[in-house]
């Protein structure tokens, strides 16, 4: 048994015994050796998260299943430009959950120089004291393919302009990302 297992079991006795010598059953110091005697012989090992190096995430993204943009599956776009995004602009979920298309949220420079995300109107961000201007994401294009070809591949604006492109035959949402599987076009949720 596991001592959190054997700590129940002596809450649940204690609750119908006596005190014991004066002391209540979880104080005696038998249970208290019996307890520490326990956790030493099974000790509890944390769940810990694996780290993930972003290093080795962005090369990923320069292999087969995410370039050439113009050709890869719906899927693996959506990943790539949401990943991108999120790394980029340092949003939560929510945050690009409520970014929107519509003309006055979505905005690109000339020649897709740089890009300007907006909220969809009426959004209440999950901290309300940040105020409405810094929920608005300007993110500058990296340097241009014939300048480092390496580098130009993870292009959050690019992503995103491509996934625009992509997506707007079959888009039913003005949300900025969308299904790509069963519900294509639908909006996606925040899970």
């Amino acid at each position: 048994l596991s001592p959190f297992t054997l700590k129940v079991y002596v809450a649940a006795i204690a609750a119908y015994q006596d005190a014991v010598d004066g002391l209540s059953l979880g104080k005696h110091h038998l249970i208290i050796r019996l307890l520490r005697g326990a956790r030493r012989l099974n000790p509890s090992c944390p769940h810990l998260i694996p780290s993930w190096d972003l290093s080795v995430v962005l090369l990923g993204l320069w292999r087969v299943h995410f370039e050439p943009l113009a050709s890869v599956e719906l899927k693996y776009l959506s990943l790539k430009t949401t990943l991108l995004i999120a790394l980029t602009s340092i949003k939560r979920v929510g945050d690009l959950h409520d970014f929107s298309i519509s003309k006055t949220c979505l905005e690109f420079g000339s020649a897709d120089s740089h890009m300007t995300v907006r909220p969809r109107p009426g959004y209440v961000p999950k901290v309300p004291t940040t105020p409405f201007r810094d929920q608005v994401v300007n993110l500058q294009a990296l340097p241009p393919e014939e300048a480092d070809p390496a580098l130009a591949l993870l292009c959050p604006v690019r992503a995103l302009r491509t996934y625009v492109d992509c997506t707007r035959s079959f888009r039913r949402s003005e949300q900025l990302f969308v299904c790509f599987g069963g519900q294509q076009g639908n909006a996606v949720s925040k899970q």
